[in-house]
């Protein structure tokens, strides 16, 4: 793991990325442990997460992307690679998904930002699964320059690969915090 995070925190160095986040996300039936850049700022943007949900899911995600802007809202398409052990499958599942993120600041709301990630494996960029599919929607919040709040709610599922259950893995409200550097 401590290689993983070298080689991320280098990746973001060497971007130019202007900031960078570590923290968790915390829910009723899943945590997670995230370092990501900064998701506000136009410019490459990567992330690496893992996720551990209350039916023994484990998932590993790791993306790359670039966000813009369009007037206020701010894009970002992005692409990655994932890990998962899920109960859909006797075995673990890898492959590719693609997804985006649109952050919206919430007008005499200071440093708030409403915000909606969903991304989508589909059948043939992955391997023992016919789709991984996840979707974040939330407030994000910057209370000072080296903290980050998140709250909201949390989907994530997978469609079985024949013979094998569909089964939505995680489903409810988290909270969150980052510490900025």
């Amino acid at each position: 793991m401590k290689n993983t995070t070298l080689a991320l925190g280098l990746l973001l160095a060497a971007t130019g990325t202007s900031a960078a986040e570590i923290g968790g996300q915390g829910g009723s039936h899943f945590w997670t442990a995230r370092i990501n850049s900064d998701r506000t700022a136009p410019g490459v943007q990567a992330a690496l997460e893992y996720v551990h949900g209350h039916q023994q899911t484990h998932l590993l995600d790791a993306s790359l992307g670039y966000g813009f802007s369009l007037g206020a809202l701010q894009v970002a398409p992005r692409i990655g690679a994932f890990w998962a052990d899920v109960k859909t499958t006797s075995t673990s599942s890898r492959g590719m998904n693609g997804g985006i993120r649109l952050m919206a600041p919430l007008p005499r709301a200071g440093a708030t930002w409403l915000y909606l990630d969903y991304s989508l494996s589909p059948d043939f960029a992955n391997h023992n699964l016919h789709a991984l599919h996840q979707l974040e929607a939330g407030v994000y919040y910057l209370p000072a320059k080296w903290l980050s709040l998140s709250s909201g709610y949390r989907y994530l599922s997978v469609n079985g690969d024949y013979g094998h259950a569909d089964q939505s893995l995680m489903d409810g409200l988290f909270i969150g915090a980052a510490v900025r550097f």
